[in-house]
């Protein structure tokens, strides 16, 4: 068990497929102390590193991430957002309720990505 309180370190994420999230994806999180928020995933097609900020308190928070998207040429072609709500079921575990919208280069919203549960397991240091 850690001996970190609440939500700042690093977890590893899943995204369970879902009707609405056609696949399932393993995520690296980092939740900063001053509110920061970095991420990355096992998919490249769903886009850079993500950035973004969180907030909460107790057990449970919500953070908002954004990813830069591009098509099979590596062309910019907009922009992923993704929004979670977690609650911690204990100070290493956490369930959450995520969506994400793709916006287009001139900030439309074009569809609905995913919303899907995700589940979310602090990294622990391991021996040598």
């Amino acid at each position: 068990m850690s001996n970190q309180a609440g939500i700042v370190g690093t977890w590893k994420m899943t995204i369970a497929q879902t009707e609405t999230s056609p696949e399932a994806l393993e995520t690296m999180q980092t939740f900063f102390a001053d509110g920061n928020y970095l991420e990355t995933n096992n998919n490249p097609q769903a886009g850079s590193t993500g950035h973004g900020v969180w907030r909460g308190t107790g057990d449970t928070y919500q953070y908002t991430f954004q990813v830069f998207v591009s098509d099979a040429q590596g062309q910019y072609i907009g922009k992923r957002v993704i929004r979670n709500t977690i609650r911690m079921d204990n100070p290493d575990r956490y369930t959450g309720q995520g969506t994400a919208d793709v916006i287009d280069r001139d900030g439309n919203v074009t569809k609905n990505v995913f919303a899907a549960p995700t589940v979310g397991t602090r990294m622990q240091v391991e021996q040598p």
